[in-house]
């Protein structure tokens, strides 16, 4: 289970950067902005909202096994029509049915596989499932270059098309949910979300939903604009996803130092460090003067402490809650992420639209994740008061 949960979180961190990896060469081909790619790009994080928000209710109503299988068919029909559109229209109408079925899948996914593993081990479990987060981009930045140079854009999403599709049977086959795991039938769904807000969760539910916003927001710009924002720097345009794939092995790289820190400390102490971390190394690319490599060293330690604190994050929410709620207490905290992933986008892009330059755009990024270390600190901090209260049992 765990090993499917991986696989399902790489397509994810897969398709979050293949349209910010086009972006440079639609530009040239379509003749439009760059700016002109926001409304997509907004798009895809409302469907992964969406699509996270409701996991949980259809979780519980139709069972995680069900949900993952329909949200990857979603997910694949979304992906092979973005490869076939011409306009900004319908590219934004397949960008949110793709975020749909992409959101959907992914928190029942993680709850699964941690639920299959020991208790002692869950935040562990759930960090190494979400190491896709790092391994998704990191692939899409590798390939995209080559892809593009080759075969064109198209043949970007069309691998984004098909793995889904290899993927589907080994899901119908390999997955199953634990018996003992279901939801009561004398529980209904809706109340699930009521039970987030308890008066011994209530800070701890807002406070990880105010991390994941940020966070994610600050992913979002770097993973949808990057190219871009590489490419103001000096890279050329078949360098640019060069900038993706250092911000992926960045994550993988961090994604591993948080599987070996979460071994000795708590997950939420590793986290309040690399999102500390992660501020400075932003506002040293805002404000140092970089060579190329050196850009790429940055972007590759951004990567490191941002997919470590997105990871960590999720270990954090996945021990806040106990069984029952799990599924909807983390679909909705990644949901609140991704609302920050239509942030996140959305803001960079009224910046570039504005003629704000990249380091200035870098900077402004490294106020949200600031403020989501300083909040960070505070989660620490209650944890530490109230352990109980925010462990799952």
């Amino acid at each position: 289970m765990a090993i499917l949960g991986f696989l399902l979180i790489v397509l994810d961190g897969f398709d979050g950067v293949t349209l910010g990896l086009v972006i440079p060469t639609l530009e040239i081909e379509w003749g439009v902005d760059a700016s002109a790619f926001t409304l997509p790009l907004v798009l895809t994080g409302i469907g992964t909202a969406v699509g996270y928000s409701g996991s949980g209710w259809a979780s519980a109503r139709f069972g995680r096994r069900r949900v993952i299988l329909w949200g990857t068919t979603l997910f694949a029909i979304g992906s092979a029509w973005t490869a076939v559109v011409t306009t900004i229209p319908p590219l934004s109408v397949a960008r949110l049915l793709t975020g749909v079925g992409l959101g959907v899948i992914v928190p029942p996914a993680a709850s699964l596989a941690a639920d299959n593993g020991p208790p002692r081990r869950r935040e562990l479990i759930t960090v190494l499932v979400s190491l896709g987060l790092a391994v998704g981009p990191t692939i899409g930045g590798i390939l995209a270059g080559p892809l593009i140079g080759s075969y064109g854009w198209r043949s970007v999403l069309w691998v984004g098309t098909l793995l889904p599709v290899l993927l589907l049977p080994v899901l119908w086959w390999g997955m199953r949910e634990p018996a003992d795991d279901r939801r009561p039938p004398s529980e209904p769904a809706q109340a699930a979300f009521r039970f987030l807000f308890t008066r011994d969760r209530r800070s701890a539910t807002l406070l990880l939903w105010a991390v994941f916003l940020l966070v994610v927001a600050t992913i979002g710009v770097i993973t949808t604009w990057a190219p871009v924002l590489v490419a103001d720097y000096g890279l050329s345009p078949t360098e640019a996803p060069m900038g993706i794939a250092a911000f992926g092995f960045g994550g993988m790289l961090g994604g591993a130092v948080l599987v070996l820190l979460t071994t000795r400390f708590r997950a939420i102490n590793v986290v309040a460090s690399t999102t500390m971390l992660g501020a400075l190394i932003l506002f040293v690319a805002a404000r140092a003067p970089l060579t190329h490599t050196g850009l790429l060293i940055a972007l590759c330690g951004i990567g490191m402490c941002l997919i470590a604190t997105a990871n960590g994050s999720m270990a954090v929410a996945m021990s806040t809650y106990p069984g029952p709620l799990r599924t909807t207490g983390v679909g909705w905290a990644v949901a609140l992420g991704r609302v920050g992933g239509v942030i996140g986008p959305a803001y960079a892009g009224a910046l570039a639209a504005m003629r704000v330059s990249s380091r200035d755009i870098v900077l402004y990024t490294c106020v949200l994740m600031t403020a989501a270390a300083l909040l960070n600190i505070v989660l620490a901090v209650r944890i530490r008061r109230r352990p109980e209260a925010t462990e799952a049992r």
